[in-house]
């Protein structure tokens, strides 16, 4: 019996151990042009590795706690209880998606080496 391909279910299990909701990898889909996809054989390397890197950015700029999730259909249940990042988890996104934006020389590296990540108040009066 052959499983159908479906890039969104293909995007959820990419990153394994992260629980990303559906807007999202459906926002990656769009983004990396890939929504047409229709079987495995039609993603290249590249594109796997982008898509990768893509979802540990969105990981790396999530809030650090997640909420819990569950899916279920007729008698059966899958739970997932929340998630929480660490320093350590947040700096292994990071290297991931900064590693293979760069070995792609892809544009979102350019827009992460120009973020400006320092806090600053704004003179209200």
């Amino acid at each position: 019996m052959a499983i159908e391909f479906d890039i969104i279910k293909y995007l959820s299990g990419l990153l394994g151990g992260f629980v990303f909701d559906r807007a999202t990898l459906e926002t990656i889909a769009w983004e990396r042009e890939v929504t047409d996809i229709t079987s495995f054989d039609e993603l290249d390397e590249k594109t796997k590795e982008l898509l990768r890197a893509d979802l540990a950015r969105a990981a790396y700029y999530s809030p650090n706690v997640w909420a819990s999730s569950s899916q279920s259909h007729g008698s059966y249940t899958k739970s997932i209880g929340s998630q929480t990042l660490y320093e350590g988890d947040r700096q292994r996104l990071y290297n991931i998606f900064y590693n293979i934006y760069k070995k792609y020389d892809d544009n979102a590296l350019k827009v992460i080496e120009s973020e400006d990540c320092t806090l600053q108040w704004l003179d209200c009066l």
